[in-house]
């Protein structure tokens, strides 16, 4: 009889990795629909998703915020959608409450007076609420920013000023000095450069960029507004701007090389400094059009970089893994930031499957490293196509809102509150294991002896299914299930021989993994296998 090696795992928060063999604790090649943040060493399945527009594929509502009825007075969410048939802005929104019509348990919408804007196709990358104005402000045609009154008293003033664009960004009310600012590109010009807004008071080029960069995305950091951008090839560094602000002056505070890739989100989390950068695929979900990412002939890379100092130091990668078609990982512009974590979209091929939805970076703890979770997918279990796009998120309060198309056609979905809210798969898949940890490694076989799942009391619909892939199929989207359990009440369930309804534990293996699947609100608190790892090492498979 070989040596028993038994290992453990029961803390969740370490995030996913790229590496299927990465050592460190606490980390798993995918975790989707779990929270495992709020609360380490147990996952918590998020609810399902739910129509969230009942009339999403005219509508396509894409980008969203929080602004304040000033007639009310209370705030609601509003949506940046168009008038069915058309490219010109429309805006929509709910009530900030539940249990009425048209608030945040419902799929319904609607809109106030003077909701329309008369002419130009909107740029949805540019939706922004300006408290010290009162108004919403977005951009239309290429030339021109409209603004909108949340209350609908005013007309909507589609041509509010003059500005010349071929991309713009999502603007930043900055606290410091509470000024609207918002980034453009010009290829005409070409101009890249920061306007400004001050009480609607406007200066078009408060600072003027290099024009081989297309200023991306924009974030406070500190005192300095940071400004990240892309070069325009698309195959050369990245770059960050730290300004003060001051538009007397034309000078930056400081030039950063971002590294490679194009730079597509940047945001300031914990204090440091987070940007996303994305080595083929394509970000032109978002606004940031004409860079050409689909000519690399490697898997797409996403590559995620924090400001240390004044350089940029790449603390994770992520390399999608495409079963034929490459380029199609998806990071649009679009973001938020909850609770000290940075929330964006993505689509990327992982482990053998379409991962789609919203993501998050950030801390669980302040001694803990920055991890990356897949927090919810677009859709529940059905998985987006490669040819699908993510088109915006918005979270408020415990509802999540994600747009995205399929098969061509805009839907929106929102979090289900309902009591039978748990019907998607959340999702957790283990890294690789050889018994390395133990001395051992991948020229070993080994037998699986026994295998348990532990959680929280089962809940009355709770169910957990545990699988696991072996050798060449591992990172595949090839499972074989061991057990099913939905026993009520139950905290955990182990298979040491044939299962019903299930297979035997594998055999004469040299690497294994696991997949838990749980639905019905299951909260999994650890997983714990036992492996026989024989003494003769054989000279060939």
């Amino acid at each position: 009889m070989g040596k028993i090696i038994e290992t453990k795992i029961d803390r969740f928060d370490g995030g996913i990795v790229n590496d299927p063999r990465d050592p460190r604790e606490a980390t798993a090649r995918i975790m989707s629909n779990f929270n495992t943040i709020s609360s380490p060493r147990k996952m918590t399945p998020y609810r399902s998703s739910e129509n969230g527009d009942v009339s999403a594929s005219t509508q396509t509502i894409r980008n969203f915020l929080i602004a304040r009825l000033y007639t009310t007075p209370t705030f609601a969410l509003y949506g940046l959608g168009v008038v069915s048939g058309t490219g010109r802005a429309q805006i929509y929104y709910k009530d900030l409450t539940t249990g009425a019509a048209n608030d945040l348990d419902d799929s319904d919408w609607t809109g106030t007076a003077n909701q329309t804007s008369p002419a130009g196709a909107t740029a949805f990358s540019l939706f922004v609420y300006y408290p010290k104005t009162g108004y919403i402000y977005g951009a239309q045609g290429g030339s021109q920013i409209w603004r909108y009154d949340p209350d609908g008293g005013d007309a909507f003033a589609n041509t509010h000023q003059a500005l010349t664009y071929t991309d713009i960004g999502q603007g930043v009310v900055h606290s410091k000095d509470d000024i609207l600012y918002i980034p453009y590109f010009n290829a005409a010009g070409p101009t890249a450069a920061i306007a400004r807004n001050n009480t609607d008071t406007w200066n078009n080029t408060a600072l003027s960029l290099p024009t081989h960069y297309m200023p991306v995305c924009i974030c406070e950091y500190g005192n300095y507004l940071a400004i990240g951008c892309a070069h325009r090839d698309g195959l050369s560094n990245s770059r960050v701007f730290l300004w003060d602000r001051n538009s007397s002056l034309s000078t930056i505070h400081e030039s950063i090389d971002w590294g490679t890739g194009s730079l597509v989100i940047l945001e300031e989390i914990d204090g440091e400094l987070i940007g996303i950068s994305l080595k083929g695929g394509s970000a032109a979900a978002g606004w940031f059009t004409g860079i050409p990412n689909g000519t690399a002939p490697h898997n797409d890379r996403v590559l995620f970089r924090k400001l240390v100092g004044n350089k940029a130091f790449k603390f994770f990668e992520l390399a999608a893994n495409h079963a034929s078609t490459r380029n199609t990982t998806q990071i649009p512009s679009y973001r938020q930031k909850v609770d000290n974590r940075l929330y964006f979209q993505m689509l990327i091929e992982l482990n053998g499957s379409v991962r789609d939805g919203v993501w998050s970076i950030g801390r669980s703890s302040p001694d803990a490293p920055l991890a990356l979770i897949h927090e919810r997918t677009s859709n529940n279990n059905t998985a987006l196509l490669t040819s699908d796009s993510v088109r915006g998120f918005f979270m408020v309060g415990d509802y999540l809102f994600q747009s995205y198309t399929t098969a061509g056609t805009h839907a929106t979905t929102k979090t289900d509150d309902s009591t039978t809210g748990f019907s998607h798969n959340s999702v957790y898949e283990t890294k690789t294991f050889n018994g390395t940890q133990y001395g051992y490694d991948a020229t070993y076989y080994k037998d699986l002896v026994e295998v348990s799942v532990m959680t929280e009391y089962m809940p009355a619909a709770g169910q957990i299914t545990l699988a696991y892939q072996t050798n060449q199929n591992i990172g595949t989207s090839t499972w074989t299930t061991i057990f099913t359990n939905s026993t009520n009440n139950s905290i955990s369930h182990t298979a040491n021989n044939v299962e019903s309804g299930g297979t035997a534990l594998p055999k004469d293996y040299k690497e294994i993994a696991f997949r838990i699947l749980a639905t019905g609100g299951a909260e999994v608190t650890g997983l714990s296998f036992k492996e026989e790892v024989k003494e003769k090492r054989y000279v060939a498979d």
